[in-house]
This record gives structure tokens, C-alpha cells and sequence, in this order.
């Protein structure tokens, strides 16, 4: 389907990013070089993107400009001892905590190796979750990473999967690991409304409660989204 010489001319036609900090730290490392890149921010959590696909699919302009491959990059948890803040995964497939145990929607295995190729150290091929909220306690995060032997949980993956397999496109997922497995966060399962948005306010509340894990979240954070700019720079380059 695609040759490696021409990967860079070729690989995806549209850049999907959560909205907010990590769509920030896109920009920045897109170069003015990689202006022909489409670029779109989505709202976090399941249900707000699988909202946000279906309404761009309302508009009189969809088909025409209908992507043959997605990617989509940004945050995610670690549910594994070996992943590390700042390190990288590239789906192989993905599931959510809704769906039976083999019930596994695959990325295109062929464009993710060649994103492994492209991004080199402390990268990854991996398995990833979807759920509807965060996984905020480290023993939670442990447990599903062993049940299923999975690398990375996420918010949105899943949803664009089977958007991408409604209109038969190509699908990247890359995440950038947040937290790891051992980290105990403060209690962010109602952090984003029904359309996707954060609730500053209530994240200062929980934030508030547990400063200690607060102040250990916004530092990984910090760390996470420097490593996800640097990338996205990576792969953009010469494009």
C-alpha cells in the first residue's frame, strides 16, 4: 500500500490532537515548513470525540475532504512497570474497559512501524485501553495493565478506531506516557464535562486536596508535553 521512500509525502493527510495543553505543544513544534499538515483539535473522553466525528461528518464538505489516514497524537497513562514519563507508544490495537477481553481494533501495523523507525528512542509498539474517565489510582492502573497486557490507557483511541474502520481510514495512534503505573494522582474522573472540556475549577479542588500528588502530576505533565512538542517536530521534519 505504501513505500518507505515516500513516507513522508504520503503517511497521513490529518493531525488530530486533545484540545488544551497538548494541542499547544503540537503547535509549537510544528514548523512553519509543515503548514500543508492538517491539523484539528478534538474534545477529550469517548463520547465528546465520538460527538465531535460525527458532527464533521454532517458537513456538505466532508467527503470531499475525507482523509485516507489519521493520526492521532497526545497524553496517556502508562498500565506497565516498563514505560516511563516522556516515553512513547505506538498502538498496535486497542480495546476499551467496556469491551470483552480479545475484543482488540487494530492501527495500521504498516505506518506505525514506520513511526517507530522515525521517532527511534525510548518508543514502543504497544497495546492500548480507552475508558470514558481517568484512571487516577496506581494499583487501578497496575491491575488492568496486567489483566490486559496492555501498555497505555487513553481517552479516545478506541472511538476514532471504529470511526476509522466506518470510513475505511488508516489509523496512527501515538501517546505520550503522563504518568506511570507506580503514580497515584488526584482523583480526576469528573475533570472534563460531557463536551469534552476541562473543568478548571473542579481540577482545583482535587488538586488542592492531594498537593503533594498534584505538584508530582504537573511535573510529569510538564515533562510528558515537552517530550510530545520535541516529537511531533521529529516527525514533521522535512515535510
Amino acid at each position: 500500500m505504501y513505500k518507505e521512500n515516500n513516507f513522508l509525502d504520503c503517511w497521513f493527510d490529518l493531525l488530530l490532537v486533545p484540545q488544551g495543553a497538548e494541542y499547544q505543544a503540537v503547535l509549537k513544534g510544528i514548523s512553519k515548513s509543515s503548514s500543508k499538515v492538517k491539523l484539528k483539535s478534538v474534545p477529550a473522553g469517548v463520547k465528546a470525540i465520538t460527538k465531535f466525528l460525527e458532527e464533521w461528518e454532517q458537513n456538505s464538505y466532508f467527503l470531499k475532504e475525507l482523509p485516507q489516514t489519521v493520526m492521532m497524537i497526545g497524553l496517556g497513562g502508562s498500565l506497565s512497570p516498563k514505560n516511563s514519563i516522556g516515553d512513547i507508544v505506538v498502538y498496535k490495537e486497542c480495546t476499551s474497559l467496556q469491551s470483552q477481553l480479545n475484543e482488540y481494533k487494530q492501527c495500521d501495523i504498516f505506518l506505525s512501524q514506520l513511526v517507530l523507525k522515525k521517532l527511534k528512542d525510548k518508543c514502543i509498539l504497544g497495546r492500548g485501553i480507552t475508558n470514558h474517565y481517568v484512571i487516577s489510582s496506581a494499583k487501578e492502573k497496575q491491575t488492568l495493565g496486567k489483566i490486559y497486557k496492555a501498555d497505555v490507557i487513553d481517552m479516545e483511541g478506541l472511538a476514532l478506531l471504529n470511526w476509522g474502520r466506518k470510513w475505511n481510514i488508516s489509523v496512527i495512534i501515538i501517546r505520550i506516557i503522563s504518568d506511570s503505573c507506580q503514580q497515584d494522582m488526584p482523583d480526576l474522573r469528573n475533570v472534563f464535562d460531557i463536551d469534552g472540556n476541562l473543568k478548571y475549577f473542579h481540577l482545583a479542588i482535587q488538586m488542592i486536596k492531594k498537593p503533594l500528588l498534584s505538584i508530582d502530576l504537573i511535573c510529569s505533565s510538564l515533562k510528558s508535553l515537552n517530550v510530545l512538542r520535541k516529537s511531533i517536530k521529529q516527525l514533521m521534519f522535512c515535510l
